[in-house]
């Protein structure tokens, strides 16, 4: 009876530790998304970007420096407006968290739908895939994209 108290005591922890460390991954990028991304604000990239950022979307280099690019292309709004758009869903397992978000002026005027994946490794966002679909101006069914 002992060994099987020891034994879910050890399992109990375990998930409780990864859900510690889930929410982290989560808040890590969720931060990250609104600093950097949202904000079109390069300022704040090494708070979040590990020392070698892979980038698996064609259009940017790898490492810090190509995201700063890209940020540095991206054609001017007013910012005063607010955010360039917003996150609609999070999703996380093991070392990687989802994001689903509503972009409210790109690829297109009507905004796109975004799904990024990161992967996290101590602390840090080190690794970034995306998907990029444009808003159509009419649709072939009454769902949103979100």
């Amino acid at each position: 009876m002992k060994q099987v108290l020891i034994t879910l005591m050890i399992l109990f922890s375990t998930s409780t530790l990864a859900e510690g460390q889930l929410t982290k991954n989560k808040q890590l990028v969720i931060d990250f998304y609104t600093d950097v991304v949202l904000a079109e604000d390069a300022t704040h990239i090494d708070k979040y970007l590990g020392p070698r950022y892979i980038q698996h979307n064609p259009m940017v280099a790898d490492g810090k420096e190509g995201l700063r690019a890209l940020l540095r292309s991206l054609p001017k709004r007013d910012k005063s407006a607010g955010p360039s758009g917003e996150i609609v869903r999070v999703i996380a397992e093991g070392d990687l968290v989802v994001l689903h978000v509503k972009s409210y002026h790109w690829p297109q005027p009507n905004g796109g739908a975004i799904v990024d994946i990161f992967r996290v490794e101590n602390g840090k966002i080190v690794e970034h895939w995306d998907v990029i679909q444009a808003i159509p101006e009419q649709a072939k069914n009454t769902n949103t994209m979100f």
